[in-house]
């Protein structure tokens, strides 16, 4: 169906172009090195004072432009300015523009969008991937999709159910984002959980740290990850977008198909997109790892009214998963079935009001319904969580440079099954504002931001329960963040942020009770904790020359309260095959967590490049100088890749060292080297974009095991990986 659409679309465009005899202009606006498309971009004819802005898919029209010679300029934020003299004939002129982006100013920052929340602040973005550089990136999960960037790992139970962890720090530490607001799902609260997003309806990836970072949420010290989806348009496009996606790959004869477009309507756009995974077990070089299969069907519809003065939409969509838990002799033997579905509905406005003390305001809304069920291998129910999520902000963008706005959510949490977590409510609020001023050489940026937050159960006011008294819990604390950067030379930047975050105990921290099979877990939580207060520092330099880039940062994290579920030591009865489960119970404790992070990219020859990148995480108890658990050992990446135009080849090889320093109760990991050989093409053929990835992970199938995997007594990582994904955007 979505085939004959999409020629419907294709034809109607063929239509409009025969009948139209009036001379045009149009043409499209990419990255010069990645081939990303450009939205924002604004073209001019001089002469005529005339300007557009490239849409969604970087294209740009004039209708009605006079025959003769004239010249275009191409500007965009972070983008070198770039003119082009163009002849328009008797007939449609179409030309293809390439952008070369500007060496940036705030450490090892990187961006690609001059549209978002953070346009005027992106400089402190660690990690944009957008359009090409996405697809060639792309992966079965988010955190697979980011597990190559420097200082990402990964925790997993099986593949579906990862989640990133950056430097060391995950769950609730690293804020997991959709358009900028919660994703209601309860991926942060439990290694088994997923993240309730597929990354083929991406259309863009953040990483965000520093004072940016707290615009969106207090407990930022890990960072934020904010994933774009077009499902409320903010660009009208000039004709219909239709984009195609199928991706496989081997290791689980899994395949993924995402098919979606983009309509104008005369002021509206709707959007509509339909995605679905499917995969079987996971295959090792020692065997089948059980009950790792999973189905996938995501769904969306939105609609928005564009205007100049900016744009109003809604949209809705809904998100099923069924996956496996693989079983363990700690909890279930046969594994565990997990059934989540979620239903998400945004509203989103933008004004622009352009005057010199306010550019725009942007307000924001979500209602999610989240159900997750875990049955046991018998088919009995054994945890069921619902959660009820509501979320709205308001942002408004004054002065040039800062932003201010409020911030807000509802959330209630009910449990069933064999878990006896009393149903509560949540209430938080908070103010934020951030700013950054330049004084020559000298770039300063700061935020602030104050929360709220009450947990309060419905019922059983003063009962006692294992995790202590029920009762009503509020807490409030304020988060603050600065970073300078001096540009030494036009190579050379050197620069510092400091952090300090304030994280509220969660209601599963506070009041859990219960037998976690899918974890291999009792889980008891503790009414009495207080809230997590972190210090941040680091210090970063970036050196750059036409050939090569070097990025260098140490920091530290000095987090009090670090609330974690901790082994008592103990054992409960947990109804699982085997019965008896390790007891876990959250304390709250003094940590130190230090480290560094090396990033190396360079042009041998023409064409040649090679990409060294580090990152090393050490972490303390500071009460009894014990290792913390889960930390990741030293890892990283060797990149060679030739890159003739338009074609990318590279030859990866993944590292890691082992991980010896061990808290209670966890197993080393040895070091491992793994090598990766893939391609990609990005071309355009009749005005259509064609992304091809070919990647074999994991080449000679090499068994080696993650230190954050909960499962790697049972099963190594993944073997080869054949992998394919082909894109069409027309």
């Amino acid at each position: 169906m979505s085939g004959i659409v999409g020629c419907l679309f294709y034809y109607l465009k063929e239509v409009q172009s025969a009948s139209d005899t009036t001379p045009s202009l149009e043409g499209k606006v990419v990255e010069i090195r990645s081939g990303t498309r450009l939205v924002g971009v604004t073209v001019r004819i001089v002469g005529l004072e005339k300007d557009v802005q490239t849409d969604a898919n970087g294209q740009f029209k004039f209708d009605a432009v006079p025959e003769g010679q004239y010249t275009l300029q191409f500007t965009k934020v972070d983008y070198q300015p770039f003119e082009q003299v163009v002849d328009v004939g008797d007939s449609t002129s179409y030309i293809h523009v390439k952008l070369k982006t500007i060496a940036y100013r705030l450490g090892t920052i990187r961006v690609t969008d001059a549209t978002g929340d953070l346009s005027k602040f992106e400089k402190t973005t660690d990690l944009a991937l957008a359009d090409t550089e996405l697809q060639k990136k792309l992966g079965m999960t988010l955190a697979d999709t980011l597990s190559d960037e420097t200082g990402v790992s990964q925790r997993t139970m099986g593949r579906a159910a990862a989640r990133p962890v950056i430097r060391g720090l995950g769950g609730d530490r690293l804020l997991i984002l959709e358009n900028g607001e919660r994703t209601g799902d309860k991926s942060a609260s439990s290694a088994d959980h997923a993240v309730a997003i597929d990354p083929t309806t991406a259309e863009g990836i953040e990483v965000t740290r520093g004072p940016a970072s707290l615009i969106y949420g207090s407990s930022t010290l890990g960072g934020v990850i904010n994933v774009k989806r077009n499902n409320i348009p903010q660009v009208l496009p000039r004709n219909p977008d239709m984009h195609l996606t199928f991706q496989g790959e081997s290791v689980n004869s899994g395949w993924t198909a995402t098919t979606g477009f983009v309509v104008p309507l005369g002021p509206f756009a709707a959007q509509l997109e339909w995605n679905r995974r499917l995969a079987s077990d996971i295959q090792t070089p020692f065997g089948t790892l059980e009950n790792t299969g999973l189905s996938n069907v995501n769904f969306s519809t939105g609609t928005s009214f564009i205007k100049d003065w900016g744009y109003i939409g809604i949209s809705g969509g809904s998100y099923r998963s069924d996956y496996g838990i693989p079983g363990s002799p700690d909890g279930h033997v046969n594994g565990v079935d997990i059934a989540l579905d979620r239903r998400r509905y945004e509203g989103q406005m933008e004004y622009f009001f352009r005057r010199p003390w306010i550019d725009k305001v942007k307000l924001q809304g979500t209602y999610t319904r989240y159900q997750h069920q875990e049955l046991e291998s018998n088919g009995a129910l054994g945890v069921e969580f619902g959660v009820l999520t509501y979320n709205f902000s308001a942002m408004a963008h004054v002065f040039h440079n800062a932003i201010m706005g409020v911030w807000g959510e509802y959330r209630d949490h009910a449990t069933g099954g064999f878990y006896w977590t009393p149903h509560t409510r949540e209430f938080a609020l908070a103010g934020f504002y951030l700013s950054e001023r330049d004084f020559d050489r000298f770039t300063l940026q700061g935020a602030i931001r104050y929360d709220i937050r009450r947990a309060e159960p419905f019922r059983n006011n003063g009962t006692v329960i294992r995790a202590g008294t029920v009762q009503r819990r509020d807490f409030n604390g304020v988060s603050g963040a600065a970073s300078g950067i001096y540009r030494w030379t036009d190579r050379l930047n050197i620069g510092a942020t400091l952090m300090k975050t304030f994280r509220a105990p969660g209601i599963e921290e506070l009041f859990s009770d219960g037998p976690h099979l899918a974890v291999y877990s009792y889980e008891i939580g503790n009414a009495k904790l207080e809230a997590e207060h972190g210090y941040g520092s680091e210090v970063f330099a970036r050196y750059k020359t036409d050939r090569l880039t070097l990025n260098l940062t140490l920091f530290q994290n000095q987090i009090y309260g670090y609330l974690t579920p901790t082994n008592t030591g103990e054992k409960e009865w947990g109804s699982g095959a085997v019965g008896w489960l390790w007891i876990y119970q959250y304390t709250g404790q003094d940590v130190l967590m230090n480290g560094a992070e090396v990033g190396i990219d360079g042009e041998v020859f023409p064409n040649f490049h090679l990409q060294l990148n580090m990152s090393y995480v050490n972490g303390t108890i500071e009460a009894n100088s014990q290792p913390l658990e889960r930390i990741p050992p030293l890892n990283g990446k060797l990149v060679f890749s030739y890159t003739p135009s338009p074609f990318h080849f590279h030859i990866t090889s993944r590292f890691s060292g082992s991980q010896t320093r061990l808290g209670g109760f966890e197993e080393p990991t040895d070091g491992y080297l793994v090598h990766d050989v893939g391609a990609y093409l990005n071309t355009s053929w009749w005005q259509l974009e064609n992304i091809l990835v070919f990647e074999i992970e994991n080449l000679f199938d090499t068994a080696y095991r993650e230190h954050l995997s909960l499962i790697k007594a049972v099963m190594p990582e993944p073997g080869r990986n054949v992998k394919f994904l082909y894109k069409l955007n027309f």
